[in-house]
């Protein structure tokens, strides 16, 4: 069963196509990240995924709901915002008492052990409350009412080192274990690695790649070589240019049939296969659109 699935949406924003077609689906229990650059249309999606901002066209369902306006699907999902805002008069307890009166499934004894579990005092108040206080307490309200679906906008952001790992190795991996569907979106994906069943990169308004982890980490490499001539440097789609001197030239490559076409073009002597770390993997995955270089 697919926890999401949307198929040719688009949105436009102030005269600008934010979302151009963006289509997938993601089954339940998976752990997706979200990579790509800033203004590629990833909050805007999340709004729509949310129904809290309507497409202009295509078809989108959330657990099975299509957005209508009720509010149904927000009852079903959490949400952690990058730039988390709350009202500045209130305290801690306040703003969960709130919440606990909009959402019917709120918890509010798993709200407090949230609360402990990440060192935020009820009695805190909002007033000049530090980035990371804020981001503490949009989790609490993101997962108290036990949502099926996780749509995470960097999650960490402004968390102490401490807090950032047990949020990190703790919770994204528990809601992982409880069959919970997450999307998160990260600049430091590489921290997330161990935790993701998929990444799906985003350009242009679409999912334009999506990865499997498991291949990931197994395919990725980068392949240098002498070139057998200087008038033909290979032009094989999706192998990323990292540069050399002379003849002397390497890619960065993530996947399997990009690796195979390489290689068998017959461009390079002898070439050489090395492992491509995770982290730079995830950098280089930026430079796709629509499944190209850009």
């Amino acid at each position: 069963m697919n926890a999401l699935s949307f198929h040719d949406v688009t949105r436009t924003l102030g005269g600008r196509r934010v979302l151009d077609g963006a289509s997938g689906a993601a089954e339940q229990g998976t752990v997706i990240g979200l990579l790509g650059r800033n203004g590629e249309g990833q909050t805007t999606w999340f709004k729509v995924l949310r129904d809290l901002l309507a497409a202009d066209s295509g078809t989108v369902e959330v657990l099975g709901l299509r957005p209508d306006g009720s509010g149904r699907i927000r009852q079903a999902t959490g949400y952690i915002p990058e730039r988390p805002t709350f009202h500045s008069f209130m305290s801690v307890a306040e703003v969960l008492a709130l919440r606990a009166s909009l959402f019917h499934k709120w918890d509010s004894s798993r709200a407090a052990a949230l609360c402990e579990r990440l060192g935020l005092d009820p009695a805190t108040r909002l007033e000049g409350a530090s980035k990371g206080t804020l981001g503490k307490l949009a989790w609490v309200c993101a997962a108290a009412h036990d949502p099926a679906l996780f749509l995470l906008d960097e999650p960490t952001s402004g968390l102490d080192a401490l807090v950032r790992e047990e949020v990190l190795s703790g919770l994204v991996n528990e809601l992982g274990e409880a069959g919970k569907t997450v999307l998160v979106t990260s600049h430091r994906m590489d921290e997330l690695a161990g935790l993701l069943d998929e990444v799906w990169v985003m350009a242009g308004g679409r999912i334009v790649a999506v990865h499997a982890l498991d291949g990931l980490r197994a395919d990725a490499c980068v392949i240098g070589g002498r070139l057998r001539s200087a008038d033909a440097p290979p032009a094989v789609p999706g192998a990323i240019p990292l540069g050399g001197e002379g003849l002397v030239r390497s890619w960065a490559v993530l996947d399997r049939a990009t690796r195979e076409r390489l290689l068998g073009c017959g461009a390079l002597e002898s070439p050489s296969v090395e492992p491509l770390p995770l982290d730079r993997a995830f950098s280089h995955l930026l430079c796709l659109k629509g499944g190209e270089l850009r």
